[in-house]
């Protein structure tokens, strides 16, 4: 079976058949010890990744000699509190990994849990000597089914037959799992022993490579590793001996800490220890690989216990050898290991400069990668990546990863103090200061530019190369016939751009621990000019048809001078000779600074009039055309009037790209100026491109509104009437103005002044029309209040054209060019012109 074992649900539980069939016989629920259980090659186990989740795993996985004591005690478990009622046994499970108890909590569906307060169904019948069955409401139980999918539970079935294994009783335990993870650990015994050196101290194991010395370990005080000197210091068995009555061999010899001798008396090996532990209940036995005896007497044997003497009413902690039946003299102690104090980084979690502590020739620079270093008397700043490192801190343990190109130093690794050296640790092997540095680590843009929404609608953007050349200042760029050039002095025709983004990618941070930086990158367009940065070949230009050259804003450490530089590697300079922008390989930095330049006007909910060539723009009540015409002009039953020309102007909930966006409309239908009376100017593209004042109730609702203008700002004052729908599909977006008919562009024309208005009062009633409307346009005329009436169209001479069914209020028909005569069912005949 794979190991991708089906999990249980949501959280730990275990429940089955379990026959307990151990080599030897184990007293359930008498006992506090762990064991496996087992199904012929499987056996429980939590979850790897969810410590909530039991899954199978192949029983191969803890008995080879890579197995770590942190996975076995995940598939031991404990079966304790043993009860019983009317002759059936009852027990408590629960895991050594967690120590917390098996349950499940009944309901529709069955969801295990695992609780450390013992809540849920959570006491197993063995039922025959050899089931485990959970009960909950009354006859109903829960067994635990292992099958080559995995684990699963079935219901009122009978599960697999589970064994009690008894785990290791001599499992060697590497440096590293005498820490629980730590190199730093500490040595707990039960009692209070003469000679015990070990007690009270913070210690550090290292694991002894030498092959034939496999799972001994050396021993360290952390902080006290050396002499003053430099030699090396190691605990191990002393020359010096205890006189104790009936001593053999090594008993009573001392503990010392000493350095490694390899001449005179060499006792390397007198410093090698191994522990041993017995998993089921986690005794702990200590050995020495040898003692000073093996110098002495050769043909006795190497390997001592660590044992306590009882000397004179006192206890004294020492060595002893197996006799011939492999038994000591003394008694084995009791020893438990528990935690160490561990070296700590006191910000904890944060942005950081690397300072090398070492006395090469790095020793004093920063570091900028894990393997390399910062250049001459360069320093990391907290507004940039480069030279920065997240240090993440994770229960004592520390990752350690560059901000700029995400290499490691350690990951999940302890660390250590360097003695003498303040804010210094080892990471590794190397000997680093570490530096807090102030860095936002929510800034997800560090070290480049990136403008808010609402900056790219406001600003208008400054850019003055810094020349680089001695003597010459700030540069000023201009255009010259579209070509980008620059002046070494200030002038009046300085080019101000918009900044417009086009892409955002990841490229830097600490991705290793989750952390992104980003940098988007910008078209650069003129102010008030469609035309982009472009190439050529050897400047820059704006222009409206060579693809746009994006740059990305490479910030210094003052975040007022940048970098431009392109997807390709190139930056942005000065052709001196040229006095011209141009791209090249070589950085180059400009400041940057920005005006007030809103691309885009604001106004408060307000009546307006819309100006353009001393003409306003106005609804005609008749027939809802928008048009440009002055107090006094004809329409049907009278002249305009000042109040036709105030236009309310109403601002949009809602912003588009930063913008603010506009309802226009007019009351002047009827004296009525209610909101549902209104009629709203839309770009509605049926009368040959016109403009039209449209009613529609949902027009403020609807999705993507044609009923919704933006006011573009225009270089020589005034505005451009920007319609957002057009503008969203490419189409037509600006109002211009042709024969006094407002209609759609392509290309605004039409530059409108926006002046206050009052409010419209009652004046002389206009009606809304009721009478059949038939106006000429290009190639098509359109019809308006003849809906359910039959028209039929002919030819100056009277020649039948065709005929059709109107099917509402306002249609177009499409016809052929020339004078043509429409007759209306009921009505008159029609004479209309077509262009």
């Amino acid at each position: 079976m794979n190991k991708k074992s089906t999990l249980l649900a949501v959280a730990l539980m275990t429940m089955g058949s379990f026959t307990m069939n151990a080599e030897e016989p184990v007293k359930l629920g008498a006992t506090d010890d762990f064991y496996y259980l087992k199904v012929d090659d499987k056996c429980l186990s939590l979850d790897g990744n969810k410590s909530d989740s039991v899954i199978v795993k192949p029983y191969s996985e803890f008995v080879t000699e890579n197995a770590t004591k942190s996975a076995i005690d995940s598939a031991l478990w404990q079966i304790v509190d043993k009860q019983t009622e009317l002759g059936i046994n009852t027990y408590l499970i629960r895991n050594k990994a967690t120590l917390q108890y098996l349950a499940f909590a009944p309901g529709e569906k069955l969801v295990p849990v695992l609780n450390t307060s013992i809540s849920g169904v959570k006491r197993w019948v063995f039922t025959d000597g050899s089931d485990l069955k959970a009960y909950y409401g009354g006859s109903t139980y829960l067994s635990l089914s292992v099958t080559e999918e995995g684990l699963s539970l079935v219901d009122n079935e009978e599960g697999s037959p589970f064994k009690v294994e008894i785990p290791s009783p001599e499992f060697v335990l590497t440096a590293k799992q005498l820490g629980a993870g730590f190199q730093t650990f500490r040595l707990k015994f039960g009692d209070t022993y003469e000679g015990n050196i070990f007690e009270g101290k913070d210690l550090l194991a290292k694991d002894v490579v030498a092959t034939d010395k496999e799972g001994y370990v050396t021993l360290q005080v952390k902080g006290d590793e050396s002499y003053p000197n430099g030699v090396v210091k190691y605990f191990g068995v002393d020359t010096l001996k205890t006189s104790i009555a009936g001593a053999k061999d090594a008993f009573g010899y001392k503990f010392s800490l000493d350095s490694t001798r390899t001449v005179q008396k060499p006792n390397a090996a007198w410093q090698q220890f191994k522990f041993v532990i017995d998993l089921k209940n986690d005794s702990l036995s200590m050995f020495v690989a040898e003692t000073p005896v093996a110098a002495e007497s050769p043909l006795v044997g190497k390997i001592a216990k660590v044992v306590v003497a009882g000397v004179d009413n006192k206890n004294i902690l020492t060595v002893s050898l197996p006799d011939e039946k492999g038994e000591y003299q003394g008694a084995a102690p009791s020893i438990a290991l528990t935690k160490g104090s561990h070296a700590t980084i006191p910000g904890g979690t944060g942005v950081y400069a690397l300072k090398s502590a070492s006395k090469g020739v790095n020793g004093g620079k920063y570091y900028v990668s894990a393997n390399s270093f910062m250049g001459g008397d360069t320093i990391p700043y907290k507004e940039v990546p480069r030279g920065q490192w997240y240090i993440k801190a994770n229960g004592g343990k520390y990752s350690v990863v560059d901000r700029e190109s995400n290499s490691a130093l350690i990951m999940n690794q302890e660390i250590f103090e360097v003695k003498g050296q303040k804010d210094t640790y080892l990471f590794g092997n190397d000997s680093i200061t570490v530096i807090e540095l102030a860095a936002d680590l929510t800034d997800k843009y560090l070290g480049s530019l990136a403008l808010t929404e609402q900056e790219l609608v406001d600003k208008g953007f400054l850019l003055n190369p810094i020349s680089g050349t001695s003597g010459v200042g700030d540069m000023y760029i201009y255009t010259n016939d579209s070509i980008l050039q620059v002046i070494a002095k200030t002038t009046e025709n300085e080019a101000i751009f918009k900044l417009i983004p086009v892409d955002t990618n990841v490229v830097a941070g600490a991705r290793q621990l989750g952390d992104e930086i980003s940098v988007i990158s910008y078209e650069l367009r003129a102010l008030y000019n469609p035309g982009k940065v472009a190439k050529q070949s050897d400047s820059l230009k704006f222009s409206t048809t060579d693809p746009a050259v994006s740059f990305q804003f490479i910030s210094d450490h003052t975040r007022q001078s940048y970098a431009l530089k392109t997807d390709g590697g190139l930056y942005v300079g000065v052709n001196i000779n040229a006095a011209c922008l141009q791209l090249t390989k070589d950085v180059a930095y400009v400041n940057f600074s920005s005006i007030d330049a809103p691309e885009y006007a604001s106004f408060a909910n307000s009546h307006k009039r819309l100006v353009y060539n001393n003409n306003s723009l106005v609804m005609n009540p008749n027939t809802f055309l928008a048009e440009t015409r002055i107090e006094g002009n004809e329409i049907t039953k009278a002249g305009y009037e000042k109040d036709n020309f105030s236009l309310w102007v109403e601002q949009a909930t809602e912003l588009v790209d930063g913008k603010h966006l506009y309802y226009i409309s007019s009351g002047m239908v009827n004296t009525n100026a209610a909101d549902d009376n209104r009629y709203y100017l839309a770009a509605k593209d049926t009368l040959g491109g016109h403009a039209v004042f449209m009613y529609n109730d949902t027009i403020k609702t609807m999705k993507n509104s044609p009923a919704l203008f933006a006011f573009k700002t225009v270089e020589g004052g005034g505005y451009y009437l920007e319609n957002q729908s057009e503008l969203s599909k490419n189409g037509k977006p600006y109002i211009g103005v042709t024969n006094g008919f407002a209609v759609m562009q392509e290309v605004p024309t039409a530059v409108f002044e926006v002046e206050n208005a009052p409010a419209p009062v009652a004046n002389e009633e206009i009606e809304a029309p009721t009478a059949v409307q038939i106006v000429g346009g290009v190639g098509e005329f359109s019809i308006r209040n003849a809906g359910g009436k039959r028209i039929t169209i002919s030819n100056i001479l009277g020649q039948k054209i065709g005929t059709q069914m109107v099917s509402s209020d306002y249609v177009t028909v499409q016809t052929a060019r020339g004078v043509v005569i429409v007759s209306v069912e009921g009505d008159k005949a029609y004479k209309v012109i077509v262009k």
